[in-house]
């Protein structure tokens, strides 16, 4: 099946960068002109389009334009993949129409298999997402990765690790009776699987001594509503304790408690008391359990992995990095770093700060607004900063993101000066006309000149 894309972009290549008809001086591009072989600089048309005829049209995207400079031609469909795979496409692209068909699917997950790295849909989905939005958009259903997996030949059970799981719970030997079971080893002051006196509530642990329950999760993600809303009416103290996640992580939500497993037996003065060798064989005993969920989640978990990474992109983002760079600095993409920030992934670390981001965002926003309206008034970057209270480089870096700066409002109010310096009046003097010009323009540039319209007109007439 021939794939729209790879034909698309080679036509492009073949008809402006092998004929020698599009070139770029690593600021401006130019296109020859066929039939005197001209250089001129290339119009960027509305639409973020160039002036530059092939035989698909008169005008070439300037997404492709730039990629063809990056990353020069012929291209075949395991070029462009590897592109795709490395990130390198979508630097240029947005959703690249044409690009995903059954072939190119099969090749990326052929990519992701063969670099080692994990084919289970949330990862994918966290980290690949171009590939996985395509194989949604190409399936219906519920479970639309789970017939990609099959379709490709792989067990779908095995890439999720829900074989492991439904093992795990076929021994009968679940995250909450396996850990009670390490803690029946030694003498506790818990008891397992408690009753209040009414049947409506009912703890994993229950301390008669304090009157406090104790709930096991298997994941940090678990929801603690009925903790929160039920236990608390017949507990003194209500704790929750998760197996998979930061050891490290210990808060206080609503009057429940929440911590790590690990962290929370080493503070128990029955652990404290017991011999360092049975204190080590507990601690053992429960990274095993967590292992038996997920090795590789049970190491990122001693080694804090996922707190410390967004610990690392809160700061980055304080220190104003944006989310393409630090997706950079951390190694994950952007949309990763931006779900993170926002408190879509991983919010069981980032506390709330999403709501400071968010705030952030939106007064971030708004001040580019008001740079943009001031540039688009003709006030200089100077003037902006000193009305604003920032610094000439922050307004450069506003503008920057708008792809606004002074030369391209300079342009813009060029190309109206031209149109009103054709436009055919009864004006007796240029000087009549130079005023009625300032006051045609006065709502879009009130900083606009008598003195610029004049030099303006007279540079034109130089270039004549």
């Amino acid at each position: 099946m021939e794939n729209e894309f790879l034909k698309r972009i080679n036509t492009f290549y073949d008809e402006l960068i092998v004929e020698n008809r599009l070139k770029h001086d690593g600021v401006n591009f130019f296109v020859k002109n066929r039939k005197t072989g001209e250089w001129s600089i290339a119009k960027v048309l509305k639409g973020d389009v160039i002036s530059a005829p092939t035989s698909r049209g008169t005008s070439c995207p300037l997404a492709n334009v730039r990629f063809m400079f990056a990353h020069p031609g012929p291209y075949t469909i395991d070029m462009i993949i590897q592109l795709a795979f490395e990130g390198e496409l979508h630097k240029f692209f947005g959703w690249i129409k044409g690009l995903w068909t059954d072939e190119t699917r099969r090749l990326y997950f052929q990519l992701l298999k063969e670099s080692g790295t994990p084919v289970n849909e949330h990862y994918v989905k966290g980290h690949h997402n171009p590939f996985y939005r395509s194989v949604c958009n190409a399936y219906s259903g519920k479970q639309k990765y789970r017939q990609f997996l099959l379709d490709v030949g792989e067990d779908p059970d095995e890439v999720s690790g829900m074989k492991n799981v439904t093992h795990f719970l076929a021994e009968g030997r679940h995250v909450e009776s396996e850990i009670i079971k390490q803690l029946q080893k030694v003498s506790t002051p818990f008891i397992p699987n408690y009753r209040s006196p009414d049947n409506k509530a009912h703890p994993d642990l229950y301390n008669p001594l304090t009157n406090e329950a104790i709930d096991i999760k298997r994941h940090i993600r678990s929801g603690i509503k009925k903790e929160i809303d039920k236990y608390q009416q017949y507990f003194s103290r209500v704790t929750v304790l998760f197996l998979m996640g930061s050891h490290s992580v210990d808060v206080n939500k609503l009057g429940v408690r929440k911590v790590s497993i690990f962290k929370w037996i080493q503070e128990q003065d029955f652990f404290i008391k017991l011999d360092s060798n049975l204190q080590k064989d507990l601690l053992n005993g429960l990274e095993h359990i967590a292992e038996r969920v997920s090795v590789k989640l049970a190491e990122q978990d001693r080694n804090d992995f996922h707190k410390k990474l967004v610990e690392q992109i809160i700061e980055l983002d304080k220190q104003g990095y944006n989310c393409p760079q630090i997706a950079e600095k951390v190694g994950f993409t952007d949309k990763y770093v931006h779900r993170i920030l926002i408190g879509s992934s991983l919010s069981e670390y980032s506390g709330d700060y999403p709501e400071v981001y968010k705030a952030n965002k939106l007064e971030d926003k708004q001040i580019s607004e008001k740079i943009k309206e001031l540039t688009l008034m003709g006030v200089k970057v100077k003037k902006i900063a000193e009305q604003l209270g920032m610094s000439v480089d922050m307004v450069r870096h506003h503008l920057r993101n708008q792809e606004l700066n002074e030369k391209f409002i300079i342009g813009k109010r060029n190309e109206r000066l031209v149109e009103l310096f054709s436009f055919e009046s009864s004006h007796r003097t240029l000087a009549d006309k130079f005023n009625w010009i300032v006051e045609q323009l006065k709502n879009e540039y009130p900083h606009l000149t008598f003195g610029a319209v004049k030099n303006y007109y007279y540079s034109l007439k130089k270039e004549v």
